[in-house]
């Protein structure tokens, strides 16, 4: 749970972003006083800081804490980083991914929202100390040295596969390749499931020792060419059998030659685990006393964020700083969209009050969990829940989710409506009558697929039939692994061709191919489902309740697009703007004048 205690801000004041590379130049960049205005109102730093604190503050503290005890340990052994190890290690990542650095920290700044320099001193520099910290545990000895040789310079075997979703239809098809072993690659073409060797009659990188399953590796190389496994049972729930195509000779490469890139190889592939370790060695000597979240503390240590070993360690500006340079931009995008909901009741003169979030609250509690013994609804095990999904504090959960949403449901209350035609559909989805089918499931772009499948289960349209061709050529795994076993179909339920399909077929009768989004599917009927012996008015409440909920989220959803849409946004901190003389502004200097 993210802290609720935030200490006095005047140490916010002024705030900017700075992180140190140890070793290195800090890096640091100003944040202005106005981080943001909205249709006029304005955001400043110190509210930004507190946020980001509230929300990410114990998180980025261990991270803070964790480099502490890294540098510390580094300077006691005398341990230096550079820029060019850095580097090196940034373009090992690169290499490894077929990338050039520039390329690599583009993506990662692309996906994970980390310039450059910040990926070079919260994760690499990072990664290179407990590398240096990790140097003297590293023991590779003979016998390890002499695997890798193997796995990367012995003798291979080069086979190819068959993979099947039943042990029944793997044994059967094993029975029928080994009376004619020259049919094992068109087989494993028509009826693999593994989407990699399949189109490639089942044929594998060739293996060498030391790189796979060790049990599966030793019958593989036990086989002589043309020899055929005998089925194989893999935990993931599918089933392999293996065709020797040849067995390939050492490649004649000096042990002693690429003895030091061997090394190298096992470093890396131990060095997750060693660093771990060392990681772990560090914390269990260190007496660490977070200060940050602790009311009492705090007033002993003010401006102390946590101490270490009894002394100030990281400082309050420290972790403010590096919460803002981590989460600014998303916080703030966060706070934003808030304002523009708030400024949206303030127009209309709606107020949320404690007790409004109070029943809010309830009424979840009420409608996805059961009622208490006495018949109240469980809000405490409702609060933990949306506390853990949301990693906020109960005071955050309920000013950042409960409040937007309470809100945006108030300035939408007139738009929703229900109607009689809306809850006659749902009634006939949910109370009438339904169908029961299989169904074979097909990428869109397999469409020749689809039709050989077609052609056999319409030579043999029984259920049995069927059922076995949805555990071998189906698309979706449940319908796979179910041979072919779906829920009953229903009316007015977003697939009005395959439910007008379904509802047309007489039982033991196959469809045509249908085309559902990007897939295709072929039914098998089964029969039918009586509606419920229900009438609608019993059930007309529910269905209202349903229904209204499920349009408010819509209609909620649309007015909170257009009133963002419609906003004056400037972003200081993301250089960004909407609407706004800044945004007209910077139009107008990339607007090639006449």
């Amino acid at each position: 749970m993210k802290p609720s205690f935030i200490p006095v801000l005047s140490f916010l004041l002024p705030l900017a972003i700075s992180c140190t590379a140890f070793g290195q130049t800090p890096i640091r960049v100003e944040v202005p006083e106005i981080v943001a205005e909205v249709n006029g109102d304005k955001i400043n730093r110190n509210s930004l800081a507190a946020e980001c604190l509230q929300l990410h503050g114990a998180d980025v503290l261990q991270e803070l804490i964790g480099n502490t005890l890294i540098r510390l340990e580094c300077e006691k052994q005398k341990i230096t980083i550079t820029a060019v190890e850095i580097n090196e290690e940034i373009l090992r990542q690169a290499q490894a991914v077929n990338l050039d650095s520039e390329t690599l920290l583009q993506t990662i700044q692309e996906q994970r929202g980390m310039s450059p320099e910040q990926y070079r001193q919260d994760v690499v520099w990072r990664l290179v100390a407990l590398k240096k910290l990790a140097a003297q545990r590293f023991v590779i000895t003979d016998e390890e040295l002499q695997r890798e040789y193997e796995k990367n310079y012995g003798s291979a075997v080069r086979v190819r596969q068959i993979v099947l979703a039943t042990q029944a239809e793997a044994e059967a098809v094993l029975a029928a390749v080994k009376q004619n072993p020259e049919t094992f690659a068109s087989v494993a073409k028509n009826h693999s499931i593994d989407p990699v060797t399949q189109p490639l009659g089942g044929i594998l990188h060739p293996i060498r020792r030391h790189s796979y399953n060790p049990d599966v590796e030793q019958i593989l190389f036990a086989l002589k060419p043309g020899d055929i496994s005998p089925v194989i049972d893999f935990p993931l729930g599918h089933f392999s059998i293996y065709k020797c195509e040849e067995h390939l000779q050492p490649h004649e490469v000096d042990l002693a030659a690429v003895r030091q890139q061997l090394r190298l190889q096992l470093q890396n592939a131990k060095l997750p685990q060693i660093a771990n370790e060392v990681f772990r060695d560090l914390q269990s000597r260190a007496q660490v006393q977070i200060v940050f979240d602790e009311p009492a503390l705090y007033q002993r240590y003010p401006g102390v964020a946590a101490l270490l070993n009894g002394l100030p360690a990281i400082s309050q500006q420290e972790l403010a700083d590096a919460c803002v340079r981590k989460h600014g931009k998303e916080v703030l995008g966060d706070m934003i969209n808030r304002r523009i909901v708030e400024q949206a009741c303030r127009r209309e003169g709606i107020m949320i009050t404690e007790q409004d979030i109070d029943k809010e609250i309830q009424e979840m509690a009420i409608k996805y969990l059961p009622l208490l013994p006495n018949g109240a609804p469980d809000v405490n095990l409702w609060l933990r829940r949306a506390m853990e999904e949301s990693g906020l504090s109960e005071p955050m959960y309920r000013k950042n989710v409960i409040v937007p949403v309470l809100s945006l449901k108030r300035l939408t209350r007139a738009q929703t409506t229900v109607t009689e035609e809306e809850i006659r559909l749902a009634f006939e989805a949910n109370y009438g009558q339904k169908v029961r089918c299989l169904a074979i499931f097909f990428n869109a772009n397999d469409q020749r697929r689809a039709m050989e499948v077609w052609n056999m289960a319409n030579q043999h349209k029984t259920e049995e039939s069927f059922g076995d061709l949805a555990a071998r050529y189906s698309f979706h795994p449940e319908s796979r692994l179910g041979k072919g076993v779906i829920p009953p179909i229903a009316r007015h339920c977003g697939n009005p061709e395959l439910e007008n399909v379904a509802f047309s077929l007489k039982p033991g009768e196959l469809s045509h191919i249908i085309q559902v989004d990007d897939y295709l599917v072929i039914l098998y009927c089964l029969g039918y489902v009586d509606p419920l012996p229900v009438s609608i008015d019993e059930v007309k409440v529910d269905l209202f309740a349903h229904i209204f909920e499920r349009k408010q989220q819509m209609i909620v959803a649309r007015h909170f697009e257009k009133l963002r849409e419609q906003a004056v946004i400037d972003n200081y901190l993301t250089r960004e703007s909407q609407n706004s003389a800044v945004e007209r502004a910077m139009r107008n200097e990339t607007t090639p004048q006449r």
